[in-house]
Protein backbone atom coordinates (compact mmCIF):
# COMPACT_ATOMS: atom_id res chain seq x y z
CA UNK A 1 0.00 0.00 0.00
CA UNK A 2 1.06 3.59 -0.57
CA UNK A 3 2.66 5.27 2.41
CA UNK A 4 4.42 8.54 2.96
CA UNK A 5 7.86 8.08 4.50
CA UNK A 6 9.79 10.83 6.23
CA UNK A 7 12.30 11.33 9.01
CA UNK A 8 10.82 11.86 12.44
CA UNK A 9 13.77 14.11 13.17
CA UNK A 10 16.49 15.14 10.75
CA UNK A 11 19.15 14.38 13.35
CA UNK A 12 20.71 11.14 14.51
CA UNK A 13 19.75 9.49 17.76
CA UNK A 14 22.19 8.52 20.52
CA UNK A 15 22.60 5.17 18.73
CA UNK A 16 23.43 6.93 15.48
CA UNK A 17 20.08 6.19 13.83
CA UNK A 18 17.58 8.30 11.93
CA UNK A 19 14.05 7.55 13.08
CA UNK A 20 11.75 6.99 10.13
CA UNK A 21 7.99 6.95 10.28
CA UNK A 22 5.64 5.69 7.59
CA UNK A 23 2.52 7.78 7.80
CA UNK A 24 -0.38 5.66 6.53
CA UNK A 25 -3.02 7.18 4.26
CA UNK A 26 -6.14 7.99 6.30
CA UNK A 27 -8.59 6.32 3.89
CA UNK A 28 -6.65 3.04 4.16
CA UNK A 29 -6.60 3.25 7.95
CA UNK A 30 -10.37 3.81 8.00
CA UNK A 31 -10.83 0.84 5.66
CA UNK A 32 -8.86 -1.45 7.98
CA UNK A 33 -10.73 -0.15 11.05
CA UNK A 34 -14.13 -0.85 9.58
CA UNK A 35 -13.42 -4.15 7.81
CA UNK A 36 -11.46 -5.82 10.61
CA UNK A 37 -13.04 -4.05 13.59
CA UNK A 38 -9.74 -2.85 15.07
CA UNK A 39 -8.91 0.44 16.82
CA UNK A 40 -7.10 3.24 15.01
CA UNK A 41 -3.69 2.48 16.47
CA UNK A 42 -3.81 -1.15 15.30
CA UNK A 43 -5.10 -0.09 11.89
CA UNK A 44 -2.14 2.29 11.56
CA UNK A 45 0.28 -0.54 12.33
CA UNK A 46 -1.46 -3.08 10.08
CA UNK A 47 -1.53 -0.77 7.04
CA UNK A 48 2.25 -0.55 7.14
CA UNK A 49 2.87 -4.16 8.16
CA UNK A 50 0.50 -6.43 6.24
CA UNK A 51 -0.96 -6.64 2.76
CA UNK A 52 -4.73 -6.32 2.89
CA UNK A 53 -5.29 -9.84 1.54
CA UNK A 54 -3.26 -11.28 4.45
CA UNK A 55 -4.81 -9.36 7.34
CA UNK A 56 -7.52 -11.91 8.20
CA UNK A 57 -5.05 -14.81 8.41
CA UNK A 58 -2.62 -12.61 10.35
CA UNK A 59 -5.16 -11.63 13.00
CA UNK A 60 -6.80 -15.06 13.25
CA UNK A 61 -4.56 -17.76 11.76
CA UNK A 62 -5.98 -21.28 11.67
CA UNK A 63 -4.66 -24.69 10.69
CA UNK A 64 -7.65 -25.31 8.48
CA UNK A 65 -7.07 -22.20 6.38
CA UNK A 66 -3.36 -21.50 6.69
CA UNK A 67 -1.42 -24.76 7.17
CA UNK A 68 0.12 -25.87 3.84
CA UNK A 69 -0.13 -29.45 2.63
CA UNK A 70 3.08 -31.15 3.81
CA UNK A 71 3.37 -32.98 0.49
CA UNK A 72 4.30 -29.77 -1.33
CA UNK A 73 7.75 -30.32 0.19
CA UNK A 74 10.03 -32.17 -2.21
CA UNK A 75 10.39 -35.86 -1.28
CA UNK A 76 7.81 -35.74 1.52
CA UNK A 77 5.55 -38.36 -0.04
CA UNK A 78 8.56 -40.57 -0.89
CA UNK A 79 9.91 -40.24 2.67
CA UNK A 80 6.57 -41.17 4.22
CA UNK A 81 6.37 -44.30 2.06
CA UNK A 82 9.86 -45.32 3.21
CA UNK A 83 8.97 -44.86 6.89
CA UNK A 84 5.66 -46.71 6.57
CA UNK A 85 7.46 -49.60 4.88
CA UNK A 86 9.95 -49.73 7.77
CA UNK A 87 7.10 -49.63 10.31
CA UNK A 88 5.14 -52.36 8.53
CA UNK A 89 8.20 -54.64 8.46
CA UNK A 90 8.85 -53.90 12.15
CA UNK A 91 12.39 -52.74 11.40
CA UNK A 92 14.24 -50.46 13.81
CA UNK A 93 14.28 -46.66 13.48
CA UNK A 94 16.85 -44.27 14.92
CA UNK A 95 16.68 -40.51 15.43
CA UNK A 96 19.73 -38.25 15.39
CA UNK A 97 19.10 -34.62 16.31
CA UNK A 98 21.54 -31.73 16.42
CA UNK A 99 22.62 -30.60 19.90
CA UNK A 100 20.87 -27.20 19.74
CA UNK A 101 17.24 -26.36 20.57
CA UNK A 102 16.03 -27.01 17.01
CA UNK A 103 17.63 -30.45 17.04
CA UNK A 104 16.30 -31.31 20.50
CA UNK A 105 12.74 -30.18 19.71
CA UNK A 106 12.73 -31.85 16.27
CA UNK A 107 13.87 -35.14 17.79
CA UNK A 108 11.39 -34.83 20.65
CA UNK A 109 8.48 -34.09 18.29
CA UNK A 110 9.04 -37.19 16.17
CA UNK A 111 10.00 -39.36 19.16
CA UNK A 112 6.80 -38.43 21.00
CA UNK A 113 4.71 -39.18 17.91
CA UNK A 114 6.35 -42.58 17.44
CA UNK A 115 5.82 -43.27 21.14
CA UNK A 116 2.10 -42.47 20.77
CA UNK A 117 1.77 -45.06 17.99
CA UNK A 118 3.93 -47.62 19.85
CA UNK A 119 7.02 -47.41 17.63
CA UNK A 120 10.23 -47.75 19.65
CA UNK A 121 13.15 -45.61 18.51
CA UNK A 122 16.78 -45.17 19.49
CA UNK A 123 17.94 -41.57 19.89
CA UNK A 124 21.41 -40.03 19.70
CA UNK A 125 22.06 -36.36 20.45
CA UNK A 126 25.69 -35.58 19.53
CA UNK A 127 28.16 -34.06 21.97
CA UNK A 128 29.31 -30.69 20.68
CA UNK A 129 32.95 -31.28 21.66
CA UNK A 130 33.33 -35.01 20.96
CA UNK A 131 31.14 -35.38 17.88
CA UNK A 132 30.91 -31.92 16.39
CA UNK A 133 28.06 -30.84 14.16
CA UNK A 134 26.27 -33.31 11.91
CA UNK A 135 26.27 -37.08 11.44
CA UNK A 136 29.53 -38.16 13.03
CA UNK A 137 31.20 -41.57 12.86
CA UNK A 138 30.50 -41.86 16.60
CA UNK A 139 26.79 -41.48 16.02
CA UNK A 140 26.76 -44.00 13.17
CA UNK A 141 28.65 -46.48 15.36
CA UNK A 142 26.01 -46.01 18.07
CA UNK A 143 23.26 -46.95 15.63
CA UNK A 144 25.26 -49.88 14.24
CA UNK A 145 25.44 -51.32 17.77
CA UNK A 146 21.69 -50.76 18.19
CA UNK A 147 21.07 -52.59 14.87
CA UNK A 148 19.14 -49.71 13.38
CA UNK A 149 17.78 -50.14 9.84
CA UNK A 150 16.68 -46.56 9.16
CA UNK A 151 18.15 -43.39 10.63
CA UNK A 152 16.31 -40.06 10.51
CA UNK A 153 18.82 -37.21 10.77
CA UNK A 154 17.27 -33.98 12.07
CA UNK A 155 18.63 -30.44 11.72
CA UNK A 156 21.80 -31.82 10.14
CA UNK A 157 22.91 -34.20 7.41
CA UNK A 158 22.41 -32.11 4.28
CA UNK A 159 26.16 -32.01 3.61
CA UNK A 160 27.41 -35.14 5.40
CA UNK A 161 28.73 -37.05 2.39
CA UNK A 162 31.23 -39.33 4.15
CA UNK A 163 29.05 -40.17 7.16
CA UNK A 164 26.07 -41.09 4.99
CA UNK A 165 28.28 -43.34 2.90
CA UNK A 166 29.73 -44.92 6.05
CA UNK A 167 26.22 -45.62 7.36
CA UNK A 168 25.17 -47.18 4.05
CA UNK A 169 28.22 -49.42 4.06
CA UNK A 170 27.00 -50.67 7.44
CA UNK A 171 23.44 -51.36 6.23
CA UNK A 172 21.87 -48.22 7.67
CA UNK A 173 19.78 -46.09 5.31
CA UNK A 174 19.43 -42.40 6.15
CA UNK A 175 16.61 -39.91 5.75
CA UNK A 176 17.53 -36.27 6.25
CA UNK A 177 15.09 -33.61 7.49
CA UNK A 178 16.97 -30.33 7.59
CA UNK A 179 16.84 -26.65 6.72
CA UNK A 180 20.53 -25.75 6.36
CA UNK A 181 22.07 -24.60 3.10
CA UNK A 182 23.06 -27.48 0.84
CA UNK A 183 26.64 -27.12 -0.38
CA UNK A 184 28.05 -30.65 -0.77
CA UNK A 185 25.05 -33.00 -0.73
CA UNK A 186 25.48 -36.61 0.23
CA UNK A 187 23.37 -39.46 -1.08
CA UNK A 188 20.76 -40.25 1.58
CA UNK A 189 17.77 -42.45 0.82
CA UNK A 190 15.67 -39.28 0.92
CA UNK A 191 16.09 -35.66 1.94
CA UNK A 192 13.45 -33.15 2.97
CA UNK A 193 15.05 -29.71 2.83
CA UNK A 194 13.13 -26.70 1.47
CA UNK A 195 16.47 -25.09 0.58
CA UNK A 196 17.13 -27.80 -2.02
CA UNK A 197 17.33 -26.15 -5.44
CA UNK A 198 14.62 -28.48 -6.77
CA UNK A 199 12.21 -27.79 -3.90
CA UNK A 200 9.40 -25.46 -4.99
CA UNK A 201 7.38 -25.49 -1.76
CA UNK A 202 8.31 -21.94 -0.72
CA UNK A 203 8.70 -23.22 2.86
CA UNK A 204 12.38 -22.36 3.22
CA UNK A 205 11.63 -20.16 6.26
CA UNK A 206 10.88 -23.27 8.33
CA UNK A 207 13.35 -24.61 10.87
CA UNK A 208 13.63 -28.36 11.35
CA UNK A 209 11.11 -28.36 14.23
CA UNK A 210 8.50 -27.00 11.81
CA UNK A 211 9.52 -29.48 9.11
CA UNK A 212 9.28 -32.31 11.64
CA UNK A 213 5.73 -31.27 12.51
CA UNK A 214 4.76 -31.32 8.82
CA UNK A 215 6.44 -34.73 8.57
CA UNK A 216 4.29 -36.24 11.33
CA UNK A 217 1.16 -34.65 9.82
CA UNK A 218 1.91 -36.33 6.49
CA UNK A 219 2.83 -39.63 8.16
CA UNK A 220 -0.27 -39.61 10.35
CA UNK A 221 -2.52 -38.88 7.37
CA UNK A 222 -1.10 -41.76 5.34
CA UNK A 223 -1.31 -44.15 8.28
CA UNK A 224 -4.94 -43.15 8.72
CA UNK A 225 -5.64 -43.82 5.04
CA UNK A 226 -4.06 -47.25 5.46
CA UNK A 227 -6.39 -47.97 8.42
CA UNK A 228 -3.49 -48.07 10.87
CA UNK A 229 -5.67 -46.61 13.61
CA UNK A 230 -8.34 -49.29 13.68
CA UNK A 231 -6.66 -50.75 16.76
CA UNK A 232 -4.38 -47.85 17.75
CA UNK A 233 -5.90 -44.55 18.87
CA UNK A 234 -4.96 -41.65 16.59
CA UNK A 235 -2.64 -39.15 18.32
CA UNK A 236 -3.60 -35.52 18.84
CA UNK A 237 -0.78 -33.83 16.92
CA UNK A 238 -1.59 -30.37 18.25
CA UNK A 239 -0.37 -31.47 21.69
CA UNK A 240 3.18 -31.38 20.27
CA UNK A 241 2.99 -27.75 19.18
CA UNK A 242 4.49 -26.38 22.38
CA UNK A 243 7.70 -28.29 21.57
CA UNK A 244 7.58 -27.06 17.96
CA UNK A 245 7.07 -23.46 19.11
CA UNK A 246 10.21 -23.51 21.27
CA UNK A 247 12.31 -24.84 18.39
CA UNK A 248 10.89 -22.26 15.98
CA UNK A 249 11.45 -19.29 18.29
CA UNK A 250 14.94 -20.33 19.38
CA UNK A 251 16.21 -21.04 15.87
CA UNK A 252 15.39 -17.39 15.06
CA UNK A 253 13.54 -18.08 11.80
CA UNK A 254 11.16 -15.41 10.46
CA UNK A 255 7.85 -15.33 12.34
CA UNK A 256 5.83 -15.09 9.16
CA UNK A 257 3.00 -17.21 7.73
CA UNK A 258 3.47 -20.85 8.81
CA UNK A 259 6.11 -20.10 11.47
CA UNK A 260 3.87 -17.53 13.12
CA UNK A 261 0.96 -19.99 12.98
CA UNK A 262 3.02 -22.75 14.64
CA UNK A 263 4.25 -20.46 17.40
CA UNK A 264 0.86 -18.86 18.05
CA UNK A 265 -0.83 -22.24 18.37
CA UNK A 266 2.11 -23.63 20.35
CA UNK A 267 1.82 -20.83 22.88
CA UNK A 268 -1.84 -21.71 23.33
CA UNK A 269 -0.82 -25.28 24.20
CA UNK A 270 1.88 -24.11 26.63
CA UNK A 271 -0.59 -21.90 28.46
CA UNK A 272 -3.36 -24.52 28.65
CA UNK A 273 -1.94 -28.06 28.65
CA UNK A 274 1.85 -28.04 28.25
CA UNK A 275 4.37 -30.81 27.85
CA UNK A 276 5.30 -32.23 31.29
CA UNK A 277 8.93 -31.16 31.07
CA UNK A 278 8.09 -27.67 29.86
CA UNK A 279 5.67 -27.24 32.76
CA UNK A 280 8.30 -28.34 35.31
CA UNK A 281 10.92 -26.00 33.82
CA UNK A 282 8.42 -23.15 33.70
CA UNK A 283 7.65 -23.50 37.41
CA UNK A 284 11.33 -23.80 38.32
CA UNK A 285 11.94 -20.50 36.48
CA UNK A 286 8.99 -18.84 38.26
CA UNK A 287 7.26 -18.02 34.98
CA UNK A 288 3.83 -17.68 36.51
CA UNK A 289 2.26 -15.25 34.06
CA UNK A 290 1.00 -16.07 30.58
CA UNK A 291 3.93 -17.46 28.56
CA UNK A 292 4.91 -15.35 25.54
CA UNK A 293 7.34 -15.79 22.66
CA UNK A 294 9.85 -13.71 24.66
CA UNK A 295 9.69 -16.23 27.50
CA UNK A 296 10.56 -19.00 25.05
CA UNK A 297 13.43 -16.97 23.62
CA UNK A 298 14.95 -15.66 26.86
CA UNK A 299 14.10 -18.21 29.57
CA UNK A 300 12.89 -21.65 28.51
CA UNK A 301 14.86 -21.95 25.27
CA UNK A 302 18.28 -20.99 26.66
CA UNK A 303 17.94 -23.59 29.45
CA UNK A 304 17.21 -26.33 26.92
CA UNK A 305 20.03 -25.05 24.71
CA UNK A 306 22.51 -24.94 27.61
CA UNK A 307 22.64 -28.75 27.62
CA UNK A 308 24.12 -28.78 24.14
CA UNK A 309 26.56 -26.00 24.97
CA UNK A 310 28.22 -27.03 28.23
CA UNK A 311 26.32 -29.98 29.72
CA UNK A 312 24.96 -33.39 28.78
CA UNK A 313 23.68 -32.77 25.27
CA UNK A 314 20.73 -35.15 25.66
CA UNK A 315 19.23 -33.36 28.68
CA UNK A 316 17.14 -30.97 26.59
CA UNK A 317 15.66 -33.87 24.63
CA UNK A 318 15.07 -35.81 27.86
CA UNK A 319 13.20 -32.88 29.40
CA UNK A 320 10.76 -32.91 26.47
CA UNK A 321 10.21 -36.68 26.38
CA UNK A 322 10.24 -38.07 29.93
CA UNK A 323 7.12 -38.43 32.08
CA UNK A 324 8.32 -39.03 35.63
CA UNK A 325 7.94 -35.77 37.57
CA UNK A 326 10.80 -36.44 40.00
CA UNK A 327 13.12 -37.25 37.09
CA UNK A 328 11.97 -34.14 35.21
CA UNK A 329 12.64 -31.91 38.21
CA UNK A 330 16.19 -33.24 38.38
CA UNK A 331 16.68 -32.61 34.66
CA UNK A 332 15.25 -29.09 34.96
CA UNK A 333 17.59 -28.31 37.86
CA UNK A 334 20.58 -29.45 35.81
CA UNK A 335 19.49 -27.38 32.82
CA UNK A 336 19.03 -24.26 34.95
CA UNK A 337 22.43 -24.83 36.57
CA UNK A 338 24.04 -25.32 33.13
CA UNK A 339 22.44 -22.10 31.92
CA UNK A 340 23.74 -20.15 34.93
CA UNK A 341 27.19 -21.62 34.34
CA UNK A 342 26.89 -20.66 30.68
CA UNK A 343 26.03 -17.07 31.64
CA UNK A 344 29.05 -16.84 33.96
CA UNK A 345 31.42 -18.17 31.30
CA UNK A 346 29.77 -15.93 28.73
CA UNK A 347 30.35 -12.79 30.81
CA UNK A 348 34.01 -13.63 31.41
CA UNK A 349 34.61 -14.51 27.77
CA UNK A 350 32.80 -11.44 26.49
CA UNK A 351 34.79 -9.02 28.62
CA UNK A 352 38.01 -10.55 27.29
CA UNK A 353 36.65 -10.52 23.72
CA UNK A 354 35.73 -6.82 23.98
CA UNK A 355 39.25 -5.88 25.06
CA UNK A 356 40.74 -7.83 22.15
CA UNK A 357 38.26 -6.28 19.71
CA UNK A 358 39.05 -2.74 20.84
CA UNK A 359 42.74 -3.38 20.13
CA UNK A 360 41.94 -4.21 16.48
CA UNK A 361 39.15 -1.72 15.89
CA UNK A 362 40.45 -0.68 12.44
CA UNK A 363 39.34 -3.92 10.76
CA UNK A 364 35.85 -4.15 9.23
CA UNK A 365 35.52 -7.63 10.73
CA UNK A 366 36.23 -9.22 14.13
CA UNK A 367 38.54 -12.23 14.34
CA UNK A 368 39.39 -13.64 17.78
CA UNK A 369 40.87 -16.90 19.04
CA UNK A 370 41.72 -18.17 22.52
CA UNK A 371 42.62 -21.37 24.35
CA UNK A 372 40.58 -20.15 27.34
CA UNK A 373 37.19 -20.07 25.63
CA UNK A 374 34.54 -22.78 25.82
CA UNK A 375 33.57 -24.05 22.34
CA UNK A 376 29.90 -24.16 23.31
CA UNK A 377 29.76 -20.42 23.96
CA UNK A 378 31.75 -18.90 21.10
CA UNK A 379 28.57 -18.47 19.05
CA UNK A 380 26.94 -16.39 21.78
CA UNK A 381 30.06 -14.22 22.05
CA UNK A 382 30.10 -13.72 18.28
CA UNK A 383 26.44 -12.63 18.37
CA UNK A 384 27.07 -10.07 21.12
CA UNK A 385 30.10 -8.67 19.29
CA UNK A 386 28.08 -8.22 16.10
CA UNK A 387 25.34 -6.47 18.06
CA UNK A 388 27.73 -4.04 19.73
CA UNK A 389 30.29 -3.44 16.99
CA UNK A 390 28.14 -3.90 13.86
CA UNK A 391 30.78 -6.09 12.20
CA UNK A 392 30.87 -9.78 11.22
CA UNK A 393 32.53 -11.72 14.05
CA UNK A 394 34.60 -14.91 13.98
CA UNK A 395 35.23 -16.33 17.46
CA UNK A 396 37.43 -19.42 17.87
CA UNK A 397 38.04 -21.83 20.76
CA UNK A 398 41.45 -23.52 20.48
CA UNK A 399 41.88 -27.10 21.72
CA UNK A 400 45.24 -28.64 20.83
CA UNK A 401 45.58 -29.03 17.05
CA UNK A 402 41.94 -28.45 16.10
CA UNK A 403 39.93 -25.32 16.91
CA UNK A 404 36.17 -24.77 16.88
CA UNK A 405 34.86 -21.52 15.47
CA UNK A 406 31.52 -19.74 15.26
CA UNK A 407 30.69 -16.79 13.07
CA UNK A 408 27.80 -14.34 13.12
CA UNK A 409 27.10 -11.79 10.43
CA UNK A 410 24.99 -8.80 9.41
CA UNK A 411 21.98 -9.06 7.16
CA UNK A 412 23.96 -7.48 4.30
CA UNK A 413 26.73 -10.13 4.31
CA UNK A 414 26.01 -13.80 3.49
CA UNK A 415 28.37 -15.67 5.78
CA UNK A 416 27.53 -19.09 4.29
CA UNK A 417 29.18 -18.01 1.01
CA UNK A 418 32.29 -16.81 2.86
CA UNK A 419 32.55 -20.13 4.73
CA UNK A 420 32.20 -21.99 1.45
CA UNK A 421 35.01 -19.93 -0.08
CA UNK A 422 37.48 -20.40 2.80
CA UNK A 423 36.68 -24.10 2.81
CA UNK A 424 37.47 -24.33 -0.91
CA UNK A 425 40.69 -22.37 -0.31
CA UNK A 426 41.72 -24.91 2.33
CA UNK A 427 41.72 -22.62 5.36
CA UNK A 428 39.10 -24.59 7.30
CA UNK A 429 38.46 -28.33 7.60
CA UNK A 430 34.68 -28.21 7.73
CA UNK A 431 32.12 -25.43 7.88
CA UNK A 432 28.70 -24.23 6.92
CA UNK A 433 25.55 -22.53 8.09
CA UNK A 434 23.04 -19.83 7.19
CA UNK A 435 23.47 -16.37 5.68
CA UNK A 436 23.66 -14.88 9.18
CA UNK A 437 25.43 -17.60 11.19
CA UNK A 438 27.72 -20.58 10.84
CA UNK A 439 30.32 -22.81 12.42
CA UNK A 440 33.60 -24.33 11.34
CA UNK A 441 36.57 -26.49 12.34
CA UNK A 442 40.06 -25.22 11.66
CA UNK A 443 43.57 -26.55 12.29
CA UNK A 444 45.34 -24.41 14.87
CA UNK A 445 48.24 -23.69 12.52
CA UNK A 446 45.80 -22.20 9.98
CA UNK A 447 44.22 -19.60 12.30
CA UNK A 448 46.76 -16.83 11.60
CA UNK A 449 46.69 -17.63 7.88
CA UNK A 450 42.92 -17.29 7.81
CA UNK A 451 43.10 -13.93 9.59
CA UNK A 452 45.67 -12.73 7.05
CA UNK A 453 43.37 -13.90 4.25
CA UNK A 454 40.54 -11.79 5.67
CA UNK A 455 42.82 -8.77 6.05
CA UNK A 456 43.92 -9.08 2.42
CA UNK A 457 40.34 -9.60 1.25
CA UNK A 458 38.58 -7.17 3.59
CA UNK A 459 36.20 -6.04 0.84
CA UNK A 460 34.16 -9.23 1.25
CA UNK A 461 32.90 -7.69 4.49
CA UNK A 462 31.92 -4.35 2.94
CA UNK A 463 28.30 -3.28 3.04
CA UNK A 464 26.11 -0.19 3.17
CA UNK A 465 25.29 0.48 6.80
CA UNK A 466 21.62 0.65 7.74
CA UNK A 467 21.29 3.81 9.83
CA UNK A 468 17.50 3.98 9.99
CA UNK A 469 15.07 2.76 12.65
CA UNK A 470 11.42 2.40 11.75
CA UNK A 471 8.88 3.91 14.14
CA UNK A 472 5.45 2.28 14.06
CA UNK A 473 3.49 4.71 16.23
CA UNK A 474 4.03 8.29 17.36
CA UNK A 475 2.07 8.61 20.59
CA UNK A 476 1.79 10.59 23.82
CA UNK A 477 1.98 9.49 27.46
CA UNK A 478 -1.73 10.04 28.06
CA UNK A 479 -2.58 7.70 25.14
CA UNK A 480 -0.70 4.75 26.66
CA UNK A 481 -2.84 2.47 28.81
CA UNK A 482 -3.38 -1.19 29.61
CA UNK A 483 -6.24 -1.43 27.10
CA UNK A 484 -3.87 -0.29 24.32
CA UNK A 485 -1.28 -2.91 25.26
CA UNK A 486 -3.91 -5.65 25.31
CA UNK A 487 -4.92 -4.64 21.78
CA UNK A 488 -1.29 -4.75 20.65
CA UNK A 489 -1.10 -8.31 21.97
CA UNK A 490 -3.37 -9.34 19.07
CA UNK A 491 -0.32 -8.92 16.84
CA UNK A 492 1.75 -11.45 18.82
CA UNK A 493 3.83 -13.59 18.71
CA UNK A 494 6.66 -11.16 18.01
CA UNK A 495 10.09 -12.02 16.69
CA UNK A 496 12.22 -11.90 13.56
CA UNK A 497 9.92 -11.12 10.62
CA UNK A 498 7.13 -9.91 12.90
CA UNK A 499 8.84 -7.40 15.13
CA UNK A 500 7.13 -5.84 18.09
CA UNK A 501 5.82 -2.32 17.33
CA UNK A 502 8.11 0.54 18.27
CA UNK A 503 6.57 3.66 19.85
CA UNK A 504 8.02 7.17 19.85
CA UNK A 505 7.08 9.72 22.52
CA UNK A 506 8.17 13.29 21.81
CA UNK A 507 9.20 16.20 24.01
CA UNK A 508 9.57 14.59 27.43
CA UNK A 509 12.20 14.21 30.14
CA UNK A 510 13.10 11.88 32.98
CA UNK A 511 12.10 13.72 36.15
CA UNK A 512 13.47 10.88 38.28
CA UNK A 513 16.05 8.20 37.44
CA UNK A 514 18.29 5.74 39.23
CA UNK A 515 20.66 2.88 38.45
CA UNK A 516 19.24 -0.59 39.19
CA UNK A 517 20.08 -4.28 38.80
CA UNK A 518 22.58 -6.64 40.41
CA UNK A 519 25.28 -5.49 38.01
CA UNK A 520 24.18 -1.83 38.00
CA UNK A 521 23.57 -1.98 34.25
CA UNK A 522 20.02 -0.63 34.01
CA UNK A 523 18.24 2.68 34.51
CA UNK A 524 14.78 3.00 36.05
CA UNK A 525 13.06 6.33 35.56
CA UNK A 526 9.82 8.27 35.39
CA UNK A 527 9.11 10.12 32.15
CA UNK A 528 7.01 13.30 32.15
CA UNK A 529 5.61 15.38 29.30
CA UNK A 530 4.89 19.13 29.22
CA UNK A 531 1.37 18.52 30.53
CA UNK A 532 2.53 16.68 33.65
CA UNK A 533 1.56 13.20 32.45
CA UNK A 534 3.92 10.54 33.84
CA UNK A 535 5.02 7.07 32.73
CA UNK A 536 7.35 4.53 34.36
CA UNK A 537 10.22 3.45 32.12
CA UNK A 538 13.38 1.36 32.12
CA UNK A 539 16.46 1.34 29.91
CA UNK A 540 18.16 -2.05 30.08
CA UNK A 541 21.94 -2.43 29.70
CA UNK A 542 22.31 1.32 29.30
CA UNK A 543 24.80 2.37 31.98
CA UNK A 544 27.68 1.87 29.54
CA UNK A 545 26.25 4.23 26.91
CA UNK A 546 24.92 7.76 26.60
CA UNK A 547 21.28 6.76 27.14
CA UNK A 548 21.87 6.52 30.87
CA UNK A 549 23.69 9.85 30.92
CA UNK A 550 20.79 11.66 29.24
CA UNK A 551 18.27 10.11 31.63
CA UNK A 552 20.32 10.75 34.76
CA UNK A 553 20.97 14.37 33.71
CA UNK A 554 17.24 14.90 33.00
CA UNK A 555 17.76 16.06 29.40
CA UNK A 556 14.82 17.04 27.18
CA UNK A 557 14.36 14.10 24.84
CA UNK A 558 12.31 12.08 22.37
CA UNK A 559 12.25 8.39 23.35
CA UNK A 560 11.80 5.26 21.26
CA UNK A 561 10.84 1.85 22.60
CA UNK A 562 8.13 -0.66 23.45
CA UNK A 563 5.25 -0.58 25.88
CA UNK A 564 4.68 -3.44 28.32
CA UNK A 565 2.59 -4.53 31.25
CA UNK A 566 4.83 -5.34 34.21
CA UNK A 567 3.02 -7.72 36.55
CA UNK A 568 4.21 -7.57 40.16
CA UNK A 569 2.37 -8.99 43.18
CA UNK A 570 -0.72 -9.52 41.02
CA UNK A 571 -0.74 -5.84 40.00
CA UNK A 572 -0.46 -4.64 36.41
CA UNK A 573 1.81 -1.64 35.92
CA UNK A 574 2.49 0.19 32.66
CA UNK A 575 6.13 0.36 31.66
CA UNK A 576 7.97 1.85 28.70
CA UNK A 577 11.13 0.01 27.59
CA UNK A 578 13.54 2.63 26.27
CA UNK A 579 15.66 1.48 23.32
CA UNK A 580 16.93 4.77 21.93
CA UNK A 581 16.53 8.51 22.37
CA UNK A 582 17.16 11.85 20.72
CA UNK A 583 18.48 14.69 22.86
CA UNK A 584 16.75 17.99 22.09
Amino acid sequence: MQVKSYLLEDIKSIKGKYWCYKKPIKSEVDFFKNKYNVPTILANILVNKIKEKDVASYLQPSFKKNLPDPNILRNMDKTIDIVIDIISKKKKIGLLGDYDVDGATSSATIFQYFKEINIDTEVYIPDRAKDGYGISSNSVNFFIKKKIDLLIALDCGSNDVKSIEYAKNNNIEIIVIDHHEIKTPGNPLSIINPKHKKDNSGLDILCTAGLSFLFIIALNRKLRNKNFFTEESEPDLKKLLDIVAIGTICDVVPLKTINRLLVKKGLEVININPNNGIEVLRKKLNLNSKITASDLAYYLGPCINAAGRIGNSKLGFNLLTKDNKELLEGIADKLIFNNKERKTLENLMYEEAKKLTDKNSKNNFIFLASKNWHPGIVGIIASKLVENYNKPAFVISIDNNIATGSVRSLKNIDISKILEKIKEEGYIETGGGHAMAGGFKIKTNMIDKLEDFFKNNYKIFSFKEDNETMVDVITAIDEINISLIEKIEKLEPFGIGNREPKFAIKNIQAIYSRIIGKDNKHISCILEDIYGNKLKAVAFNSTENNISKALLEKKKIHVLGKIKINEWLEKKVLQFLIEDLIIL
